[in-house]
């Protein structure tokens, strides 16, 4: 059995690779995306961002109806990968097909426009190279440094590629390719390493295994789908009411992109805990709350200077656009910023409930605000204008960030947040006033400044000190108590 120390090393250098790549392909996302707004306009980047979003929510479809079980299985049962493999790679692509045939008559017969059809069909060729992705085989084995490096590979296929070759709107097909043949990129450099240590698949379309992976999966399936739609659904709703004015899209959807960039921050950290969290259910129940709390913790750390940062130097930093295409975008990055944090928390109660085969529990909620979160945006953006849409996704995920610390409340996993907040917001507070002072000048000097400001008051109340129990609190005990070891159940998924 692997000891704890060398199991906290791996935890450790997988949250850094993660973290490393994460951090290099959000950077070059950001640059990437400023350039798309001032080369295709507000126009032209609104019908971009709203076919991307469309496509994005199917995508998540073919991903997340097995990747997340199916990572969990591998967790505890690593002999299975060959066979899981065929099944998962057949079941992926038949979802893909039927989504994409049905994603193209749709299209066909809602947009007017058919250079929106061809965007639209452009981008549901992801949904291909989703459908014969193998990163769940390295997730769910804690191998997360190759899956490092092909985050980064598809990030400067898609980064190059549209900023040699799309120079204005009369080339906004091309930003769809280049995204496509990115994540090509990126998983075929998977698919040289697995076939080095394994077979080639044989994919094998299976009813059983269909059946199995309904349900034992139905639950997290929903939880996954009802994320991705809570993501997606006001841009959505804001494309739909404002298709004939694509410059609010693209207004609106400025903001949503840099948000959404910051808020895949926080889903990967969490991808790259999840296995541990997996096998902590069965152990006490303090083992699972104090990995939660640290998790919580150390997302927070990041996520509320960020999100005050960006509040304050708001207007400045969609000014560095330089285009009248995107005035008034200030004002919904400031409201909208702070979805990031907001929902980094609620999904991380969720993604925490799956790890410890508790997901019923709060999947009612979930599936409740998906459902609702489409009207609530419609009707706020109807009475507020584009600020109300956004608002309307905080307001929904405060109401997930409280029902999912009822729920972990209930198992007796509930993080402790009174020294969650403390020290992030005492180092925020210090921050502001240098940010505000420095702006005069630049908006660069005012987001270092505000930087190192905010380093140097966590450190001096100790806040830093505190990785010491982020790194305890993955390092799991080694029996598990009676009862929990025989609630595991059922076997392996296969």
């Amino acid at each position: 059995m692997t000891c704890p120390r060398a199991r906290g090393r791996r935890i450790a250098s997988n949250v850094a690779y993660l973290s490393l790549a994460e951090l290099f392909c959000r950077a070059c996302s950001v640059f990437v995306t400023l350039a798309l707004m001032k080369r295709l306009g507000g126009s032209g980047y609104g019908r971009v961002e709203f076919a991307f979003s469309i496509v994005f929510w199917l995508v998540l479809l073919v991903r997340d109806s097995s990747d997340v079980m199916v990572a969990r299985e591998l967790s505890r049962h690593p002999r299975l990968i060959r066979p899981l493999v065929d099944q998962v790679l057949a079941f992926k692509s038949v979802m893909a097909v039927t989504l994409f045939s049905a994603l193209t008559l749709v299209g066909w017969f809602t947009l007017k426009d058919r250079s929106d059809w061809s965007i639209l069909t452009l981008y549901g060729l992801m949904l291909f190279t989703t459908a014969i992705g193998l990163d769940f085989v390295y997730r769910g084995t804690e191998r997360m440094g190759l899956l490092a490096v092909s985050l980064c590979l598809r990030t400067i296929f898609y980064g190059v590629g549209v900023l040699a070759f799309v120079g204005d709107a009369s080339r906004i097909a091309w930003v769809p390719i280049f995204l496509t043949v990115g994540e090509a990129g990126g998983i075929g450099l998977i698919w040289l390493s697995y076939l080095r240590t394994y077979r080639m698949p044989r994919p094998r379309f299976s009813f059983r295994f269909m059946g199995i992976l309904i349900q034992r999966g139905k639950t997290v399936c929903a939880i996954q789908l009802s994320q991705a739609l809570i993501i997606a659904a006001d841009v959505l709703v804001v494309g739909m009411m404002s298709a004939s004015t694509w410059g609010d899209v693209g207004r609106y959807g400025a903001q949503y992109r840099l948000v959404t960039i910051v808020l895949t921050f926080g889903m990967i950290v969490q991808h790259a805990t999840f296995p541990t969290l997996s096998r902590l259910w069965r152990h006490h129940p303090d083992a699972g709350r104090d990995a939660l709390d640290s998790l919580v913790e150390a997302l927070m750390t990041l996520m509320i200077p960020l999100a005050v940062g960006v509040t304050l130097l708001a207007e400045p930093l969609v000014g560095l656009l330089g285009s009248s295409d995107y005035d008034g975008a200030g004002l919904l990055l400031a409201v909208g910023i702070w979805r990031a944090p907001v929902l980094t928390v609620a999904f991380c109660y969720q993604t925490t409930l799956i790890a410890l085969n508790r997901e019923t529990v709060g999947v009612g909620s979930l599936v409740v605000a998906a459902l609702g979160i489409g009207p609530l945006v419609y009707l706020m953006r109807t009475q507020f204008g584009l600020v109300g849409a956004t608002a309307a996704v905080l307001i929904v995920g405060l109401m997930l960030v409280l029902a999912g610390f009822h729920s972990l409340a209930r198992e007796g996993r509930q993080p402790a947040w009174h020294h969650h907040l403390g020290r992030p917001l005492i180092a925020s507070l210090a921050m502001a006033p240098v940010c505000l002072f420095l702006v005069r000048w630049h908006v660069v000097p005012a987001v270092l400044g505000g930087a190192l400001t905010y380093l140097l008051v966590l450190l001096a109340t100790g806040g830093l000190d505190r990785t010491r129990h982020w790194r305890a609190a993955f390092h799991p005990i080694d029996a598990p108590t009676p009862a929990l070891a025989a609630a595991e159940g059922a076997g392996p998924l296969t």
